[in-house]
């Protein structure tokens, strides 16, 4: 979506709240502790609805790695690990 277009219904209708953010400092947020929040700039598709957030600091996402459990994927899905060759 940043590169504007809708990645579900291929529309170039696509806004942005980044801008708003920089200028107002008003932002959406996801919590990181009870103290401390991390901003999201949002991208909306104004034809068919959908919607993606990205995290605005991405000196962040080690701190989101560090305090929240990560969600792993199904065994089926999950990519495969390159095997260890013995000598």
């Amino acid at each position: 979506m940043k590169n504007g277009i809708c990645p579900r219904c291929h529309s170039a209708n696509v806004y942005s709240s980044e801008k708003l953010r920089t200028e107002t400092g008003n932002a959406s947020s996801i919590p990181l502790s009870f103290f401390r929040s991390i901003s999201l700039d949002n991208y909306v598709c104004a034809n068919c609805g959908y919607v993606e957030s990205y995290v605005s600091e991405p000196e962040m996402l080690s701190r989101i790695q560090d305090i929240w459990p990560q969600v792993n994927p199904p065994p089926e899905k999950r990519p495969e690990r390159p095997h260890k060759t013995t000598l």
